[in-house]
């Protein structure tokens, strides 16, 4: 199974507030849980891991001021739940692949019959 970006949509009660499209299940304890990015103060955004059975904040991180730090902080921390997030997958206009895989090693490989490069 591959795993798309997680995707963030606005929270439906908290102004400021994002939190994931779906749940993620951890394979060691089988827990649904969410990520919760707080974005109110742009100087100390944080997030947050809720478990969703229960309904409690799992894990609360600390402090910080840039967008994509917080959300591969929040992806890590995830992982370390038992979450299987694996490499990222993209879709492109030719088809489904691994991040870092461009249209011109496709065109090595298809048209020109060499492997990608390392």
């Amino acid at each position: 199974m591959t795993i798309k970006r997680i995707k963030y949509v606005d929270h439906k009660y908290k102004d400021d507030h994002k939190i994931t499209g779906k749940f993620y299940t951890s394979k060691s304890t089988g827990a649904n849980y969410r990520i919760i990015l707080n974005l109110e103060k742009p100087e100390a955004m944080e997030y947050y891991i809720r478990n969703e059975r229960s309904g409690e904040y799992v894990y609360k991180s600390g402090q910080y001021t840039n967008l994509n730090v917080l959300k591969r902080k929040a992806r890590e921390e995830i992982e370390r739940f038992g979450v299987p997030l694996n490499k990222e997958v993209r879709s492109r206009s030719f088809g489904l692949c691994k991040k870092g895989y461009t249209q011109e090693d496709w065109e090595q490989k298809e048209l020109y019959g060499k492997e990608e490069k390392e």
